[in-house]
């Protein structure tokens, strides 16, 4: 259960600094670069998003899964053929993706075609990236610090580099350069695990190629209404309105980022345990991430009139009711990861996974091409959190006869209710100190004792899970 723990942790900081380089320089790009030309980066990043799933060929998922069982039996041979017969399989999808680019941009030259040019080295980090490695065998900490350190250096260059609008490729070649030097730290310490390249050739070639396009159809279909539809948004409304609807969802995806780490790190031990285990994993899991999003999805609804101007610029308050809405999918998206990324993909529910994200899809189509002609990043706001919630709710029921409904769900609502009351508050709390950043320090604070004590004294399974872990580490260390 330590080790449990301490992979959360280790995770949730990875997951952190992966997002770490924009959101601290995002008060200062803010200012001196633009909402215009920031707008330009998120056209062309989400759409390299998208490409970049071709070359990753879904090694988070099968990945991560197939080492966990090898790791999980203890099977060395097994698990170097697998670490090396995927990755080899991952290395050509890479290089196939990153040819027909390179020809689409130097012969066809789409708008902004340049600025893709920059994002080559994020293609040929996704072509070495074996971070699904660490999390099929559960191990974070190496790579943390590592990743950490790079990340720094990033920051350091954008403050020193990036001066005016005109700087704009600066910054956009910082990050894919700070994204391939972050995936290559992962191979300095591969060989103690896997040792030299395997002479075996593909993993499981047929199955796996199939294993892959199963899987990679969700995941292309995720990119739709993720990163696709900043694209589709840019074709109907400028650029400041694409950088609008990107930065609100920024925050919330930095809050994502450590609340689905929950999901990355239980999902190798729930793909190696027993079935009454994973009953009992899922429950657990879901409760957890529950508590998690919706405190923090009421912190940032009740501060956000304050936090927008203050964090980003005056020109940014056009957003504040896309972020204070988009908030909510804090709840919706790690809930739904649970039930898909954890659950359905550990039990080889492979279809069930990509069921939900393909109808979430088709259905965000449709809803962009309908209102964001007509209401631009409020119709953009609306659109996503409509998928969001719809493929929630798929993921849940359609996995449905796995699970006990009734255990798992069982304190739900007064988990809802809880969080219903939280926000409440947080929206009627008085600014009281006339600093931004120390009234809303205040009203956390206040949000966060009342949030505990609804949770303290709820009756919760969860929070007496919480006591008994907490009072065996502390024996241990007073023993």
């Amino acid at each position: 259960m330590g080790k449990l723990f301490r992979n959360f942790f280790y995770n949730a900081v990875y997951q952190l600094f992966l997002l770490l380089v924009p959101v601290i320089t995002t008060p200062y790009l803010s200012h001196v670069v633009g909402p215009a030309k920031l707008g330009i980066n998120s056209t062309v990043n989400f759409t390299i998003q998208f490409v970049m799933v071709f070359g990753a060929a879904a090694m988070g998922q099968i990945g991560t899964r197939t080492v966990a069982k090898a790791w999980g039996k203890k099977d060395h041979e097994e698990l170097s053929k697998a670490f090396w017969g995927l990755w080899y399989i991952q290395f050509i999808l890479s290089a196939i993706t990153i040819g027909l680019f390179l020809f689409v941009m130097l012969v066809i030259k789409p708008p902004y075609w340049t600025y893709f040019l920059l994002q080559l080295p994020f293609l040929l980090g996704t072509m070495i990236d074996i971070s699904w490695f660490f999390q099929g065998i559960a191990e974070f900490g190496r790579v943390v610090l590592r990743n950490t350190i790079i990340k720094i250096v990033s920051v350091v260059f954008i403050f020193l580099l990036v001066k005016s609008p005109d700087d704009l490729w600066k910054y956009m070649l910082i990050l894919s350069l700070g994204n391939l030097i972050g995936n290559s730290v992962f191979w300095f310490t591969i060989r103690r695990y896997v040792g030299g390249p395997s002479r075996a050739g593909f993993y499981h070639l047929r199955q796996s190629l199939i294993t892959i396009g199963i899987l990679m159809i969700p995941q292309l279909a995720t990119q739709v209404y993720t990163s696709l539809d900043k694209t589709i948004l840019s074709l109907f409304q400028p650029a400041a309105q694409v950088n609008f609807y990107d930065s609100s969802q920024r925050i919330a995806n930095l809050v994502l980022s450590v609340i689905t780490s929950i999901t990355v790190v239980m999902m190798p031990y729930m793909a190696a345990s027993r079935a009454e285990d994973q009953q009992r994993y899922l429950k657990k899991s879901y409760e957890t991430t529950l508590v998690v999003g919706l405190f923090f999805m009421s912190i940032i609804m009740a501060n956000t009139r304050q936090f927008v101007p203050w964090f980003f610029a005056n020109s940014y308050k056009p957003m504040i009711p896309l972020m204070e809405w988009i908030s909510l999918s804090i709840i919706f998206i790690p809930v739904g990861g649970v039930f898909a990324n954890q659950f359905a993909l550990a039990i080889n529910r492979d279809k069930q996974f990509a069921i939900p994200v393909v109808v979430g899809a088709a259905l965000s189509l449709v809803l962009n091409f309908t209102f964001d002609p007509l209401l631009g990043a409020h119709g953009a706001t609306m659109d996503i959190l409509i998928v969001e919630f719809t493929v929630m709710v798929l993921r849940v029921w359609i996995v449905h006869k796995d699970y006990d409904a009734k255990d798992v769900f069982h304190d739900t609502p007064k988990y809802l209710v809880m969080g219903a009351i939280t926000v409440g508050v947080g929206f009627l709390l008085p600014d009281l100190i006339r600093s931004t950043f120390f009234n809303m320090a205040y009203k956390c604070i206040v949000m966060f004792i009342l949030y505990a004590a609804m949770f303290a004294f709820g009756r919760f399974e969860l929070f007496g899970d919480i006591k008994r872990v907490a009072g065996r580490m502390l024996r241990r260390k007073l023993s």
